[in-house]
């Protein structure tokens, strides 16, 4: 499916049943009747500027080679000869983490991760229901991307940089966390991405910040990778997550909404919630706006479960008027 601007895309949601002419187009019969391998590869993630794969450790040995060297050189080989493809990112889903281990070099292919879990806030349900399709708020042609890459790779990783990535590498290390050397030099690249982004020729320590996305392999790591890498690059973010995790074991601490000592409960939760808001608000104000970003996401957290636990109290307290004989 070709994009407006002038991309092409695929998708397709993998089964453990799945075979490799799902991804790469069936065999070419006219092609086999003169002795050759081939494949009709039209349509397929071989021809793909940007692709979808769904469920995609489902992917089987038939299918893994030739995908692991599609995603990782950006070749495909076929009939003893290899090709180059035009993919520029593919995006894959899934609701489990390999456990076979065939999978661990597919899943290291895979720079960026990110969650996504269900919902537990009330108000992030209530969005959810009331929300309509909206359109893409920014759209890039093909040529503009290649010209983004371009840019990117011109990006120069200051000493400060590198330093910080060797520091980031030896403090996980020391807690158990491996990352392969393929996955560091991706990183480079991914520093320099962000640099770019923020319109910077060079990329420091500063933009370091972005590999606590890329340095995780199971969920468990996140909140260890996200500590390591900001108490090397940012000691605000590193505080801002002790904070938002204070924060969020108190929330977590809420007593049954039918507590006949509900009000009680909460009142001491919700003084500890402000502190941390308000001494989140104090480091956001002595700090430098372009190091506030990850504070500003904790504070934003911290106020959101404090409505949370004030709506609970106020819901209490109005039980209580209107319950028989309430003065």
């Amino acid at each position: 499916m070709s994009g407006s601007g002038g991309a092409t895309y695929f998708e397709r949601l993998l089964t453990k049943f799945s075979t490799p002419e799902e991804l790469f187009g069936p065999l070419s019969l006219p092609a086999l009747e003169r002795g050759r391998y081939e494949r009709v590869t039209t349509g397929t993630l071989v021809e793909a500027h940007i692709g979808f794969v769904d469920e995609v450790f489902k992917a089987n040995a038939a299918i893994l080679n030739s995908l692991l060297t599609v995603v990782n050189e950006r070749l495909y080989h076929e009939g003893g000869g290899a090709k180059a493809v035009p993919l520029l990112s593919l995006f894959g889903a899934s609701n489990e983490l390999p456990e076979d281990a065939g999978l661990a070099a597919l899943h290291d292919r895979f720079l960026l991760r990110v969650t996504v879990p269900y919902l537990t806030e009330d108000q992030n349900l209530r969005s959810l229901l009331l929300g309509q399709p909206s359109a893409p708020s920014a759209n890039l042609t093909l040529d503009e991307l290649r010209a983004a890459q371009a840019e990117v790779e011109n990006v120069q990783l200051t000493d400060a940089a590198l330093d910080a990535i060797v520091t980031i590498r030896r403090e996980l290390a020391s807690e158990g966390v491996e990352v392969s050397d393929r996955r560091w030099k991706a990183c480079a690249k991914l520093v320099r991405a962000k640099a770019w982004l923020n319109g910077e020729a060079t990329a420091t320590d500063e933009h370091c910040e972005v590999l606590v996305h890329a340095l995780w392999s199971e969920p468990p790591q996140q909140r260890l990778v996200e500590r390591m890498v900001s108490k090397v690059v940012n000691p605000l973010n590193l505080e801002a997550v002790e904070l938002e995790d204070a924060a969020r074991d108190l929330w977590s601490q809420r007593p049954d909404p039918m507590d006949a000592t509900l009000t009680a409960k909460l009142e001491p939760l919700l003084r500890q919630i402000v502190d941390i808001h308000t001494r989140l608000e104090t480091r956001i104000a002595n700090a430098v706006p372009t190091k506030t970003a990850r504070a500003r996401s904790a504070l934003n957290q911290a106020e959101r479960w404090h409505h949370e636990l004030a709506s609970l109290a106020l819901r209490s307290l109005s039980r209580l008027h209107l319950a028989p004989g309430a003065a």
